[in-house]
């Protein structure tokens, strides 16, 4: 079992995934396998809002665009923790593309998983969960104060 740390939390990685360098300042693990074809990104934001602000914000920002269709918005529990799940469905222009993310807020910092795949692919529901119970929190990444944030260097 490959685990991913960046010193502040950790979670397993899938076997036969390649890491990819991440392209924002926010991603914390790029993963992609082209044989599945699938990817797998996690990361972390400093937020002063809650799920169901975050769940607003997005179904809005979602609802005005006709290229992505809302298959399933809702909270559930994993673990005991409170997550926000949206599951959306868009076309790539020859394929059907499936994406599920998992928002969960701890500290202020937003914990994004997102898992990318073609739409005819079996459900992954196992999968997913096993990754995002794997998420162990060390301390908060981002101290947000006085409308900006810092990384946690404590």
């Amino acid at each position: 079992m490959t685990m991913f740390t960046n010193g502040f939390s950790t979670l397993q990685m899938p076997k036969d995934f390649d890491q990819i360098q991440p392209k924002d300042e926010f991603t914390e693990l790029y993963l992609v396998n082209t044989t599945i074809p699938m990817s797998i990104k996690f990361s972390t934001t400093p937020t002063l809002s809650g799920l169901p602000d975050i769940m607003e914000g997005i179904e809005k920002n979602l609802e005005n665009n006709d290229r992505i269709e809302v298959v399933n918005s809702d909270f559930i529990v994993i673990d005991g923790k409170i997550y926000y799940m949206i599951v959306s469905a868009f076309s790539d222009g020859e394929n059907q593309i499936r994406r599920n993310e998992f928002l969960y807020v701890e500290d202020d910092n937003l914990y994004i998983f997102e898992f990318t795949y073609p739409y005819a692919d079996r459900e992954l529901d196992d999968f997913y969960l096993n990754i995002i119970r794997s998420l162990k929190i060390s301390v908060p990444k981002y101290i947000v104060e006085d409308g900006s944030y810092r990384i946690n260097h404590e």
